[in-house]
């Protein structure tokens, strides 16, 4: 999943002092002195976004891990299983909205704090959506499988997979995206991915209902796709651009990376959306929401 304009300027008015001089010898007279004119400050530059905090301190402390085929993988014992049960009780403790029964129904924040707790132990892990890989050294790892295909948690003996010397993770380097010009986010890089409750999909519903209403010359309503009420589209690509100007002036950092619209206001997640069908009609309903990825993906 794949996975512009701030502006200051300060205006300032010059003035100019007039130095009073007094003469001596018993009369006095008024001399005008020279004009000292007040600096007027430069615009104040737009602030350097700042990288964000590692999601994990312990990894930052540590190094990348090397490929797969230069490790020894083995099936055991395990190392952090213990810590790795612990994790994923304090986050069913913690945030009881992720969970229904035994379903988890935000993949990309299950993942998040299942690090995060780690890390609070002093931990290093990571995690591209699958496997979560655990290392304290660079010396060796033990991998984890802690969600089942169909998005259940999984606790136990048997989320142990196997153990790699040297450490295979991270690797790092998995989001090509840069920040746009209107962003001041820092980079960011997902861990993983899921399908939580949305919660900026009526801000992009009204975002198409403006381009509607204000460009109907993108849209033409002779050719309808069936069973809606979704126009074709006449120019796909100038209908993704407005739509991201759209949500841009309303505050979220937003990319159209060709397929789909990815949003966010904190780097603590993103939303993506694809907003045609097929890049011929208007797509509308909750299904132009397709997940949210965790920590944000740009």
């Amino acid at each position: 999943m794949t996975p512009y304009r701030l502006v200051s300027v300060l205006s300032v008015a010059a003035l100019a002092l007039s130095l009073q001089v007094c003469g001596g010898g018993g009369s006095s007279s008024t001399d005008t002195g020279p004009t000292v004119p007040v600096p007027v400050p430069e615009p104040t530059p737009e602030p350097t976004p700042q990288a964000d905090a590692p999601l994990s301190a312990s990894c930052a402390a540590l190094g990348q891990g090397v490929p797969e085929e230069e490790a020894v993988c083995t099936e055991g014992p395990p190392h952090f299983l213990d810590e790795m049960n612990q994790a994923i009780e304090r986050v069913r403790s913690e945030h009881p909205g992720y969970f229904d029964g035994r379903n988890v129904l935000n993949v990309g924040g299950y993942y998040v704090e299942v690090i995060r707790n780690l890390d609070k132990m002093g931990l290093c892990a990571d995690s591209d959506g699958g496997e979560v890989g655990v290392k304290k050294t660079d010396a060796y790892n033990d991998q984890f499988d802690i969600l089942t295909g169909k998005d259940e948690y999984r606790t136990g003996e048997n989320i142990y997979i196997g153990s790699c010397a040297p450490a295979i993770f991270p690797r790092g380097g998995r989001r090509p995206w840069p920040v746009p010009d209107h962003c001041s986010l820092p980079a960011s890089d997902f861990v993983a991915c899921g399908r939580p409750e949305s919660r900026y999909y009526g801000h992009v519903e009204a975002a198409i209902d403006q381009m509607l209403s204000e460009h109907p010359e993108l849209f033409d309503y002779s050719d309808i796709n069936p069973g809606t009420d979704w126009p074709r589209i006449t120019n796909p690509e100038a209908y993704q651009l407005a739509v991201v100007d759209i949500l841009v002036e309303k505050g979220y950092c937003t990319i159209f990376d060709g397929e789909e619209i990815t949003m966010k206001r904190t780097n603590d997640f993103s939303e993506h959306y694809d907003i045609n069908v097929k890049d011929v009609y208007v797509r509308r309903g909750y299904g132009i929401y397709r997940g949210a990825c965790y920590p944000s993906a740009f």
